[in-house]
C-alpha cells in the first residue's frame, strides 16, 4: 500500500494460485464474496484502487470467473457499502433480489452490495468503480432504492456530469492532506444526491441541491466534532453561519431532526469503538466522554434504547448486535 494505493493482478500467478489469490485481493475491497470459475484457462484479474478518505475508487478487469455473494458472505461482512459503476468493457449480468439485469457500458448503476446477488461472466467485465458507505449515502438520502441506473446521454446531463467529476477526481488521487479528501468526498456525495433526486422516491421534492449540500456538510461537521458535550442545534447553525430556523428547514426531509442525528451519530461512533479490539483498554465510561455524552448513565440508556442491549455487554459480545 503507497499512500492509499492498492494494485493486484493474477496474470502471472499459476493456475491453481489464482482463485484462492483473487478472492483474498477481491475479499479485502469487497468484503466476503464467492468466486466460481467458469474457465481456468482464461482466468485473469487485476486490480487498482485508490482511497479517498472513505471512499475507494477502484478499476477493475476480469475474466473466466462468476462472483456471488452469499447470505453467510454478508454476515461476515464488516460494512455496508454501494457501488457507483461506471462499465466500459463487455456487458456482465446480474441477478440482485430476483431480479436479472445487465450491466453495460452507456450506463452508471448505484447497486447495494449488502444483499446477496448472483454475477455471470460471459466475455468478462471491466470496470471504473467507487465504493461508498451505505450511511453516508443513507445521511443525504434516508430512503435508498436496491439500485439506480442512470443513462449517460444527451437526455440525463446531470450523470455525464458525475461521471466526468468521478473520472477527474480519480486522476487527482490520492490527496495526501486529510481535509482536501474531506472535502471532494462531500462534493462527490452532492454531486450523486443532486443527480439521484430524479431517480429516487427517497429525495423530497422540497430536497434542493443547495440544501443537500447545506446538509452533507453540517453531518461531516458532526461526525467530526461528537465529543464536543454542548453541541446543539444553535451552536451548530452559529459554526455554519446560518440560522437555527434554516438548519431545520435543512433537516426536515431528512427525516430526523438535528438533535436526533447527533445523538445517532454518538452512538454509532460509540459502536464502532466499543468492538474494535485494539481500544479494548477504554472504558465504557472514557468512551461516553468521548462521543460527547456528559454522563455515562445516559449513555447507556440511549445506547440500549437503539442496539438493544447495554454498551458493556457490546464490548463482550460484539458480534450480536
Amino acid at each position: 500500500m503507497d499512500v492509499g494505493i492498492f494494485t493486484a493482478s493474477t496474470y502471472h500467478l499459476p493456475k491453481f494460485a489464482k482463485r484462492d489469490y483473487w478472492t483474498k485481493t477481491l475479499g479485502e475491497i469487497w468484503g466476503d464474496i464467492q468466486i466460481e470459475p467458469t474457465n481456468i484457462d482464461c482466468f485473469e484479474g487485476r486490480i487498482r484502487s485508490v482511497k479517498a478518505n472513505q471512499l475507494l475508487f477502484n478499476e477493475i478487469s476480469f475474466r473466466g470467473h462468476n462472483i456471488h455473494r452469499t447470505t453467510r458472505n454478508i454476515a461476515n461482512m464488516n460494512n455496508d457499502f454501494y457501488v457507483l459503476a461506471f462499465p466500459f468493457g463487455d456487458p456482465w449480468q446480474m441477478n440482485l433480489r430476483d431480479e436479472t439485469f445487465t450491466l453495460k457500458r452507456g450506463n452508471a448503476y448505484l447497486l447495494c452490495n449488502s444483499i446477496p446477488y448472483k454475477s455471470k461472466d460471459k466475455n468478462g467485465y471491466d470496470t471504473f468503480n467507487v465504493i461508498i458507505p451505505t450511511q453516508l449515502l443513507r445521511d443525504l438520502i434516508p430512503t435508498l432504492e436496491t439500485r439506480y441506473i442512470l443513462p449517460l446521454d444527451q437526455n440525463n446531463k446531470k450523470a455525464s456530469i458525475l461521471q466526468s467529476f468521478v473520472r477527474s477526481l480519480y486522476g487527482c488521487l490520492p490527496f495526501r492532506r486529510e481535509d482536501e479528501a474531506s472535502f471532494m468526498e462531500n462534493n462527490l456525495l452532492n454531486l450523486l444526491a443532486f443527480v439521484l433526486k430524479d431517480n429516487s422516491k427517497g429525495i423530497d421534492a422540497n430536497d434542493t441541491s443547495v440544501k443537500l449540500a447545506h446538509r452533507g456538510r453540517i453531518l461531516d461537521y458532526i461526525s467530526r466534532n461528537l465529543s464536543q458535550e454542548l453541541m446543539s442545534p444553535e451552536t451548530i447553525a452559529e459554526q455554519q453561519g446560518i440560522s437555527v430556523s434554516y438548519l431545520h428547514r435543512v433537516f426536515k426531509p431528512y427525516g430526523k431532526t438535528v438533535v436526533e442525528v447527533i445523538r445517532e451519530k454518538r452512538l454509532q461512533a460509540a459502536k464502532r469503538l466499543l468492538t474494535q479490539p485494539d481500544l479494548a483498554g477504554l472504558s465504557v465510561t472514557e468512551i461516553a466522554y468521548r462521543v460527547g455524552f456528559k454522563h455515562p448513565s445516559d449513555f447507556s440508556r440511549a445506547y440500549k434504547s437503539l442496539y438493544g442491549q447495554s454498551p458493556r455487554d457490546a464490548r463482550e459480545c460484539p458480534g450480536e448486535h
